[in-house]
């Protein structure tokens, strides 16, 4: 009886002892946490040389990781976010301005029609990681046309009962930031056993400026400190409300032991604001990009350049830099790069940063970036632009110009080398040009209502107003 059970408990055994070491393959996978900031300038953070904000959470971050000082995005947030979960061009999946609003109802140019979501075949990195066992999740803003779950994401737990994320909600409802920090937290929680994408996605630092009251009366005090007057004090408490919120969801990382295993991808969706003319705040409304040109809205390096930071325990070397170009689209082929999923159905833009990751000495197959951006809405210009090598070349759609800047020498475009260079000129120009066309790149046509007495007139959202953004939860 004994030599025939014996077979059988072996079998059971390893089983048993089988059952645990899968387990162990299993959460092997890396999970992912993506902060994504909405209108953090470049220059905001601490380890990207800012001297006002303190950020010591994100600074920390860099410190453990790698920091890019040439990551850029869209000039306005839809089309970012329509690029990391599509990683295509706004060209390509054609959302290139922000969702919802209008154009100029009597500008000279009228846009071109734009779609509102994504295409039906187009695979986002959700579903792409969803089949390789991961459970992805979007806490916060969306933005990118129809809804996360349409394309992979979980529903959110927004059933917070630990007392303690309570209060943190109770004492940090501007801009939803505790709620989305609570809803960020629990979903970690709630997916601690298995392979997890989270992306934390705040409506902070956008307009309207509010914030504790606390965190102003501390920066009222260091602008009479430091003299430095071309941040907003409640910009800035935004900011560093923003940092404390990484540092709560970094803290519950470690805590259940996940810190190790979980590769932290922070980043802003456009450029910063320095001034913003739908608030009753005296220019500069919130930030300044310099050296930097412009703000968010515009092909300058203000409006497209923004902070990017990832730490990756065991293969990203500590407190390295990047100077490598890399943009928003780039960040959909790294997720699924390092989630080992299978290639999207759709054509994709973007290049894994995977290698650069691991030996920042490492080089993309990439010959140059380019924005689409044929806009008329609020005060925007409709205009393209091209980034080769250090040079750069915008193009305005209305008026033709042409701009050429060296980036190595003058990365605040102060001086427009069209006229040195002109050979330069006209071979971004023509990569410009022939890139365009091959998409068939829709422009913008003459709008039979101009009215060049009217053409500076828009419409104005109330969700802008602070007194309606407080007013939508209660």
């Amino acid at each position: 009886m004994n030599k025939l059970l014996r077979p059988l408990l072996i079998i059971g055994c390893l089983a048993f002892f089988t059952a645990p070491i899968e387990a162990q393959k299993k959460s092997k996978q890396p999970n992912i946490l993506f902060v994504l900031i909405d209108d953090l300038g470049w220059k905001d953070l601490g380890v990207y040389g800012g001297e006002f904000i303190q950020t010591p959470v994100t600074d920390q971050l860099a410190k453990e990781g790698m920091r890019f000082t040439q990551a850029y995005a869209s000039p306005v947030c839809s089309p970012t976010r329509a690029s990391l979960v599509s990683g295509q061009n706004p060209i390509r999946h054609g959302i290139w301005e922000v969702l919802g609003v209008s154009d100029r109802p009597y500008a000279k140019l009228k846009s071109p029609k734009m779609a509102t979501k994504l295409a039906a075949d187009v695979d986002s990195y959700a579903e792409l990681l969803n089949a390789q066992g991961y459970t992805c999740g979007i806490v916060g803003k969306w933005h990118a046309g129809g809804k996360p779950q349409d394309v992979g994401f979980a529903k959110i737990n927004k059933n917070i009962t630990d007392p303690t994320l309570v209060k943190y909600i109770e004492e940090n409802e501007m801009h939803e930031l505790g709620e989305i920090t609570a809803e960020g937290i629990q979903f970690i929680r709630d997916h601690k056993e298995e392979p997890f994408f989270l992306c934390v996605s705040h409506h902070a630092v956008h307009a309207p400026l509010y914030a504790r009251t606390e965190l102003i009366d501390k920066y009222n005090a260091r602008l009479r400190k430091t003299g430095i007057s071309n941040i907003h004090p409640t910009y800035a408490a935004m900011v560093e409300m923003a940092d404390e919120s990484t540092g709560l969801l970094l803290d519950e990382l470690k805590e259940l032991g996940l810190d190790k295993n979980t590769v932290v991808v922070y980043y802003s969706d456009n450029g910063g604001m320095d001034g913003d003319m739908y608030l009753a705040e005296p220019t500069p409304m919130a930030t300044t990009m310099l050296p930097l040109r412009d703000q968010k809205g515009t092909l300058y390096e203000g409006g497209l350049r923004v902070p990017l930071i990832v730490k990756w325990p065991g293969e990203v070397a500590e407190n390295t830099v990047s100077d490598t170009p890399v943009h928003s689209y780039d960040l959909f082929s790294t997720f699924i790069d390092i989630g080992k999923t299978k290639t999207p159905a759709q054509k994709v833009d973007g290049i894994s940063l995977v290698p650069l990751l691991k030996q920042e000495t490492a080089t993309l197959d990439r010959d140059a970036l380019y924005w689409h951006f044929p806009t008329n809405m609020w005060t925007r210009n409709p205009k393209g632009a091209i980034r080769k090598g250090d040079y750069k070349l915008i193009e305005n759609y209305l008026t033709g110009e042409i701009e050429l800047y060296d980036l190595a020498d003058d990365i605040g475009e102060t001086v427009n080398l069209v006229k040195q260079r002109p050979e330069k000129a006209k071979e971004l120009y023509n990569d410009l040009k022939n890139w365009r066309d091959s998409f068939g790149g829709l422009m913008p046509t003459e709008n039979p209502n101009y009215d060049r007495f009217r053409e500076h007139e828009f419409d104005y959202y109330r969700w802008l107003d602070p007194a309606v953004f407080r007013k939508k939860k209660s």
